[in-house]
């Protein structure tokens, strides 16, 4: 196991990653905000990863209407492509003492060896290339202890209650909702408030990431076992 860490500095986090991404069979993206300027920097190893079969999944964050409209165009549109990808979020807390969404990790991985990444890079180009950051990148077999803790984690907040899966609609909605926060017009507030209550109604009644067949696999069904009984339900 090889542990290290980027600042974009001395290192971005894209240039740690790209080597594990070329090779990857599986890339996993659990990521409060997410703009298409970083996912770009993601788009052709994603594209050449789906399409020799691989699996690719995002667990977006959408609090504060800070992700981009255009990447869940993107994704949802290549979700109608194929189920190897995977796209779940994230939107404003529902209840009280629901918390903010806010985690940052990649993982990578093919069936020898996985690259973690956990830090403070958002998948932006900012997070990934230009902003000062600090992540620790840490290389290992599949097997390591430290795999399975870390999909432990990712799973852990995949399968909370408040996640669910973007339709078109709600897409939709979310994007006339992040254009008027952009306008920043007082007259649109009550129309913003209005578009939110709708994205939350919407939210209830989307569906929500549950554990596959597909989950269970080689070393991941380890990670099942040691999870907490309450993501299953």
């Amino acid at each position: 196991m090889i542990i290290r860490f980027t600042d974009n500095m001395t290192q971005s986090l894209i240039d740690a990653l790209k080597p594990s991404l070329q090779e990857a069979t599986e890339m996993r993206f659990g990521v409060a905000f997410a703009k298409y300027s970083g996912f770009s920097l993601l788009e052709e190893d994603i594209n050449r990863c789906l399409e020799e079969g691989g699996k690719v999944e995002f667990v977006l964050g959408l609090d504060f209407r800070i992700t981009e409209p255009k990447v869940l165009r993107i994704l949802h549109r290549i979700k109608k492509k194929t189920s190897n990808l995977g796209l779940f979020c994230f939107s404003d807390p529902l209840t009280g003492d629901t918390p903010v969404y806010h985690p940052k990790i990649y993982i990578v991985s093919n069936p020898s060896k996985v690259l973690i990444s956990v830090g403070s890079s958002n998948l932006t180009r900012g997070g990934l290339k230009d902003n000062v950051e600090v992540n620790v990148i840490i290389e290992s077999a599949v097997d390591e202890e430290i795999v399975s803790d870390i999909y432990g984690l990712y799973s852990g907040f995949k399968f909370q209650n408040d996640k669910f899966e973007p339709d078109l609609d709600y897409i939709e909605i979310y994007e006339e909702t992040y254009e008027n926060i952009r306008k920043r017009e007082a007259s649109k507030e009550r129309l913003v408030r209005d578009k939110i209550e709708r994205l939350k109604e919407r939210e209830k009644i989307l569906p929500k990431p549950v554990p596959t067949s597909t989950d269970l696999y080689g070393w991941q069904a380890l990670v099942y076992e040691r999870l907490p009984e309450r993501v299953f339900t």
